[in-house]
């Protein structure tokens, strides 16, 4: 495996940025692969949750062993506390995630442009990202895998799971998205939105044009598991299965890394792409 970390401006933020690259060229053992498929690596960028930047899944997880197992890239930038959106007291993120990074990675590194080899997923807040950036470009990416999120919009009336009653997700970062992230205030509702996910659903639906396929995992002593299932009642209402949803919730699992790592790698092994079979079966 080759890991490149990746330091640059970014001309749509207008700040220094750094991100991961993984490219899968070797296995641990095995002899060096020189040149990549034809037409690029499959390619999934990965987005990080609240609090958290490029780094964390290289240093919480073995992502760099999954993917060389599946033969695919992984792209890890970073997004601070946009709630993956043009902020509207901040910096424009989302531009910046789905086209100022795909053409940076795509002109330096060996990936494939094509959207039957692009993926994109995330954890918590970047689960909700990954489903808000799969979903506003169908075109674009095959598969969304979003672990631990549900849709984001709905934070306010829905609320938050709680393992123990004493256990509450700060108020103040639930306000905080709504105001700096989206420009809304206590009055104001997300709902309907771009920054909705069933709204998204429903225009790529409208569209006409292919969906990406939609991987949902949550725990169930996950703090976000209201919000998952929220969601998954509303894509397993879809007449059809249009994006073939694909939901399951684990006893116990948690809003922890060791909860994350296992299932990126159950993730991995569930893309639908023509990679070799993962030693992990759904």
């Amino acid at each position: 495996m080759s890991l490149s970390k990746l330091e640059f401006h970014s001309k749509v933020l207008d700040m220094d940025q750094s991100l991961y690259v993984i490219l899968p060229d070797k296995g641990e053992g095995a002899p060096p692969e020189p040149l990549p498929p034809e037409g690029g690596y499959p390619v999934l960028y990965l987005l990080h949750g609240t609090s958290h930047d490029f780094s964390h899944f290289l240093r919480y997880t073995s992502i760099e062993r999954y993917a060389a197992d599946r033969k695919i890239a992984v792209v890890t930038p970073s997004a601070q506390l946009s709630g993956y959106a043009d902020m509207a007291h901040g910096e424009p993120f989302f531009t910046y995630l789905t086209e100022e990074v795909p053409e940076i990675v795509k002109n330096l590194y060996p990936v494939s442009r094509k959207r039957e080899d692009t993926f994109v997923a995330g954890v918590s807040m970047g689960g909700y990202g990954a489903a808000k950036v799969g979903l506003t470009y169908p075109d674009r990416f095959a598969a969304i895998g979003a672990l631990s999120n549900g849709n984001h919009a709905y934070i306010r009336p829905i609320g938050f799971h709680a393992r123990n009653a004493n256990e509450e997700f700060p108020r103040s970062i639930t306000d905080a998205r709504h105001l700096l992230c989206w420009g809304i205030g206590e009055e104001g509702d997300p709902r309907g939105t771009g920054e909705d996910l069933y709204y998204l659903a429903e225009k790529a639906m409208e569209a006409g044009g292919p969906l990406p396929a939609l991987f949902h995992l949550c725990g169930s002593f996950d703090r976000n598991l209201a919000m998952a299932q929220h969601m998954r009642d509303y894509f397993r209402a879809l007449p059809g299965d249009p994006f073939h949803y694909c939901y399951y919730e684990e006893p116990y699992g948690e809003h922890i890394w060791d909860d994350w790592d296992r299932w990126l790698r159950i993730f991995l092994a569930w893309l639908p792409v023509d990679l070799p079979s993962s030693i992990l079966p759904m």
